[in-house]
């Protein structure tokens, strides 16, 4: 069954010669994609922005088209990058070679028949890339949520296990958000207390941050009751239960996200 049109991804031709993308215009039109043009990168960038591109066709004729070739693979590598190009041996063609990976670099003057097999190719891995990019987001939504329920779940028997002369890089291995404040101030925290406390758009913490500076999820956790599951009601519904402990080390605190059970990624 045919993609609607509506949902079609558009291919973005750049480049500075008029007559050149007019040509290309005509000859890729049969295949009925949106087409749009930009006459630099920086024209590219803005339509970008707008539009839902699946394939881009550029000649990187100097080093800043080279640059937004290379920009692009990073920031929206489900895109399919053609070079178009008169030439090859060109430095800035060459960078953009060895470091935007193109689906194929394609030679001035065009093959119709070899174009329009090439972009027609290219559309279809662009559909590939976006299915490939749903399952591993998908995947990482599974996983994550795994690993939060796992925290959610042992976070009070964490709280009963823990002895109080722990050793202070303990904390990096705790299967929850972990952090740990001397005298007020934080002084560790653990790669895990990062990813919660951005996945509920909370300010981070570091190495210094005051009790008082905490993020609003945990404003009062260090004045909380000590070892006492504690919770904190957030903003779309969401719950951060933790608990407080004295150690000979400095004040733990340790929190997890209730799990977002039979929530799909977004996407």
């Amino acid at each position: 069954m045919p993609m609607p049109e509506a949902q079609r991804p558009a291919i973005l031709l750049i480049d500075d010669d008029a007559d050149l993308l007019q040509a290309l215009l005509r000859l890729l039109r049969p295949l009925q994609h949106p087409m749009l043009s930009a006459r630099d990168a920086s024209e590219a960038q803005a339509i970008m922005a707008q539009h839902h591109v699946g394939v881009l066709i550029c000649e990187p004729r100097d080093q800043r088209a080279a640059a937004f070739l290379i920009a692009a693979r990073e920031k929206h590598p489900d895109i399919v990058r053609l070079i178009l190009t008169g030439y090859p041996d060109l430095d800035s063609v060459l960078r953009a070679v060895n470091q935007a990976h193109p689906f194929k670099l394609l030679v001035k003057p065009w093959l119709n028949e070899e174009m329009l097999t090439t972009v027609n190719l290219a559309l279809t891995q662009y559909v590939v890339n976006r299915e490939r990019e749903r399952l591993l987001k998908e995947y990482n939504g599974i996983l994550s949520n795994a690993e939060t329920a796992h925290a959610f779940r042992t976070l009070e028997a964490i709280m009963h296990s823990i002895h109080q002369d722990m050793a202070t890089d303990a904390i990096d291995n705790l299967p929850m958000g972990a952090c740990l404040l001397v005298n007020g101030v934080v002084k560790r925290f653990n790669r895990t207390a990062m990813r919660v406390l951005k996945e509920l758009d909370q300010a981070e913490i570091n190495i210094g941050t005051l009790a008082e500076e905490l993020p609003a999820a945990l404003q009062e956790a260090y004045g909380a009751v000590r070892k006492q599951r504690l919770q904190t009601r957030l903003a779309d519904e969401q719950r951060l239960d933790y608990f407080v402990l004295d150690l000979s080390a400095g004040t733990l605190i340790a929190f997890a996200p209730e799990p977002r059970l039979g929530r799909p990624p977004d996407y």
